[in-house]
């Protein structure tokens, strides 16, 4: 069977605690693992707050899982989110070879910006440390009265 790469994001209650939360992504990589679907990576985005309130919920935990599957079994897997009460939202992506690529090249030059910035501002750092010892603070107020 010809399997392809999808991106499955779901959204759970961010009310939950961290150890239920990790219970409910090892819940479904096992699954994934019984539904002969293989995870080529779990990103765990992180709890942020909720654009808009969504089943009576202000915050939820992100994560993305990264597959490899048959076409015919997502439907299975987006019927299962559905079922979870856990579950806030779920969306289900496929990833063609043009985008997988596209968003490689996304992020590698993302990453290479960043280090970029954080060279450059470490730079102006180390360059205004030694000014700032130099000057003395009582030539650095001026006095306005007359």
């Amino acid at each position: 069977m010809n399997k392809r790469y999808y991106e499955s994001y779901i959204i759970i209650d961010g009310n939950l605690d961290d150890a239920a939360i990790e219970e409910e992504i090892k819940k479904y990589e096992s699954f994934f693992e019984k539904n002969e679907i293989e995870v080529a990576a779990v990103e765990r985005i992180g709890r942020k707050r909720l654009a808009y309130v969504i089943k009576k919920r202000q915050n939820g935990f992100y994560v993305c899982f990264i597959v490899l599957a048959p076409p015919g079994t997502i439907s299975k897997v987006e019927r299962t989110y559905k079922l979870d009460e856990n579950i806030i939202r779920y969306l289900t992506i496929f990833m063609s070879a043009r985008s997988k690529r596209e968003k490689e090249e996304h992020l590698k030059n993302k990453a290479l910006i960043q280090s970029k910035f954080e060279e450059s501002k470490e730079k102006q750092n180390s360059i205004a440390e030694p000014a700032a010892e130099t000057t003395p603070l009582g030539s650095q107020v001026q006095s306005t009265e007359k």
